[in-house]
């Protein structure tokens, strides 16, 4: 079995980058500046300031081990794979951690080497406020083993990180698992009502920052069907 991909149906998974927008609460915010002017220097360009783990975005394990591969060694196959956007957006409470008991009956959709990726319904949230900075649903480390015993992939999240705010109980757990067993985790994801329970093909490549733990990405869901060869 092959996938085909249909170049016609592309959903934009990302959140946009902007001045002053939400970013995790111990950085500063995005710093952007239009300081270049077609009518003065005779050509418009602009200057970004920001953390690597802001906005949508790759975690690789050197973010938690210092001696895991950084974004430039990660070979670009883990960016891109068939995804399930499992549905929790009526199983997660704010501030609570995803574990077994919230992604008990959604896991028969995964099928191995997937990316899993969990819809919180945060995206819709997004905003420089205590609600969407410090009180998403987030993985847990017992989730996090679940996911890693189906088998998939990578993992993603429509929340500011895959671990919760708090300390490092809440935050590393997910973080340790999925990275120290070689996975990826894209964050920040901005996800379509429609994806919602569905399959799609998954990309999220990096920008290729060298010897960095975390880097920007304009990720993207592909329409597939099935096709039997």
């Amino acid at each position: 079995m092959s996938l085909l991909i249909r170049t016609d149906r592309i959903w934009d998974l990302s959140q946009p980058i902007f001045h002053d927008g939400p970013a995790w609460a111990e950085y500063d915010p995005p710093n952007l500046t239009h300081n270049y002017r077609r009518e003065a220097e005779g050509f418009n360009a602009e200057t970004v300031t920001l953390n690597t783990h802001t906005g949508t975005h790759v975690d690789v394990p050197y973010h938690f081990d210092d001696g895991g591969p950084t974004i430039e060694q990660v070979p670009l196959t883990a960016f891109a794979a068939p995804a399930v956007f499992l549905d929790l957006r009526e199983r997660v409470k704010a501030g609570e951690p995803i574990g077994p008991h919230i992604l008990d009956g959604t896991l028969d959709q995964l099928q191995h080497g997937d990316i899993a990726v969990l819809v919180t319904g945060w995206g819709a949230k997004r905003a420089v406020s205590e609600e969407y900075l410090k009180r998403w649903p987030y993985l847990d480390g017992d989730g996090a083993q679940l996911l890693l015993d189906q088998g998939i992939s990578a993992v993603g999240i429509d929340a500011l990180s895959i671990g919760g705010w708090g300390g490092p109980e809440k935050g590393e757990p997910a973080h340790v698992a999925l990275l120290g067993a070689g996975k990826v985790i894209i964050e920040e994801l901005n996800i379509p009502d429609e994806l919602a329970g569905r399959r799609s093909f998954f990309t999220a490549f990096p920008v290729l920052l060298e010897g960095c733990g975390g880097a920007w990405t304009r990720a993207v869901a592909w329409e597939i069907t099935d096709s039997e060869q």
